[in-house]
């Protein structure tokens, strides 16, 4: 990989020089079967496992039997496999997309579902298929590409819990008089907002509405980005900004089992897979080390999970250590961009030397932040919630 060569003949040679055994690429050519890359997902489930699992407030979620947490990430693939995995049309070319779509149960790490499809199957296909896996008791807590309000509707009449952010443009409507709400005339002024009301103009699905104000840092962020959207038909109006001031949430769940912060606290549990398909796509271009092949799936997928691999395993046990480490010595914020990007050009040094005391001194100086930068999108969220507790 640092060498930017994925044929098998340069995989052989490599595993000569750290076996001391001669490997034809014919042998390593026979390995990549099924059963190989059963194995290979399996090694990527525990990783998301793991993941999964950290910094989990069980107590905020113990009033649920399970807690599903369903999200998806893209991986860009060379044009050549858009048979196989079919993306986007971009300047009259197909492009290859990859969609890997995992449901995980974020009390216990059961990863039951983990899909690798094109890009087209898009979140809100896939948004029903979290009803043949929770059940009556169960949480399920997803992002906004899986928000379908007749699968919340389902949910809600099976007794299934659900967290979710709210999309813009949904009607709100008074719980008593259907009247339609104007959610922004109802949040000025207020730093926190937690109220019943009902979703949908058909639906008509009784929620609890939470939204929670963001410090005027990170709501000029999220102004700036919307004012850069590239996509002509996003002509955003003032009330759209005014509501970029806030995160907020539509649940079933009941304010005696969550007060207002604790619904943003519980939704952060899927912050750990967020952070982890960031680093997926943090700098390594993982389509530029996949095989051009039609044929072999099996070799395709296998590369895409040992990618996948490598870049959790950098993260886990190279970027998250000295981040901690940085922000307590320095104050600064580590960038992945940068850290991929130093880490690549001296690996050798780090394969070979270990990592000492040093090396966090010099990911200080070569890969945060400039003081004069804003903070990114994961610093200003993790601001956030410190102030939440």
């Amino acid at each position: 990989m640092q060498a930017g060569n994925k044929s098998y003949l340069a995989w052989a040679r490599a595993l000569a020089s750290i076996t001391g055994k001669t490997i034809s690429k014919q042998a390593i050519f026979k390995k990549m079967n099924k059963s190989w890359v059963r194995f290979l997902k399996a090694l990527l489930q525990e990783v998301v496992r793991k993941q999964s699992l950290k910094g989990v407030k069980r107590s905020l979620l113990s009033p649920f039997t399970n807690v599903w947490l369903q999200d998806s990430t893209t991986i860009h693939l060379p044009d050549i496999m858009s048979t196989g995995f079919k993306g986007n049309v971009s300047r009259g070319k197909q492009k290859s997309v990859a969609k890997i779509n995992i449901v995980i149960n974020v009390l216990t790490g059961f990863c039951p579902v983990m899909e690798l499809m094109g890009f087209t199957v898009n979140e809100q296909k896939l948004s029903g298929s979290i009803l043949s896996i929770a059940k009556k008791g169960d949480l399920v807590i997803r992002d906004l590409g899986y928000f379908v309000l007749s699968v919340f509707t389902e949910m809600d009449t099976e007794g299934i819990y659900f967290l979710s952010r709210l999309k813009y443009n949904v009607g709100l409507y008074d719980i008593k008089t259907d009247k339609k709400l104007e959610l922004a005339r109802l949040l000025k002024g207020k730093s926190y907002l937690d109220r019943q009301l009902k979703c949908g103009a058909e639906e008509k699905l009784v929620v609890r509405l939470v939204a929670i104000k963001l410090s005027p840092e990170r709501a000029a962020e999220r102004r700036r980005k919307a004012k850069q959207d590239r996509d002509w038909r996003m002509n955003h109006s003032e009330d759209y900004y005014t509501l970029l001031d806030y995160l907020i949430f539509i649940t079933n769940v009941e304010p005696a089992k969550w007060n207002y912060k604790q619904v943003a606290q519980a939704y952060r549990s899927r912050w750990n897979i967020e952070i982890l398909f960031k680093s997926w796509k943090s700098g390594f271009r993982v389509e530029d080390m996949i095989p051009e092949d039609k044929i072999h799936t099996e070799r395709i997928e296998s590369y895409l999970y040992l990618m996948l691999l490598y870049i959790a395993w950098f993260h886990q046990i190279i970027l998250m250590p000295f981040k901690w480490i940085i922000e307590k010595k320095t104050q600064k914020q580590i960038s992945i961009l940068k850290t991929v990007a130093y880490v690549m050009a001296n690996f050798s040094d780090w394969l070979l030397e270990g990592m000492g005391t040093k090396d966090w001194r010099q990911l200080a100086y070569f890969c945060c932040y400039e003081k004069r930068t804003k903070p990114n999108a994961i610093a200003g969220l993790e601001l956030f919630y410190k102030k939440l507790g």
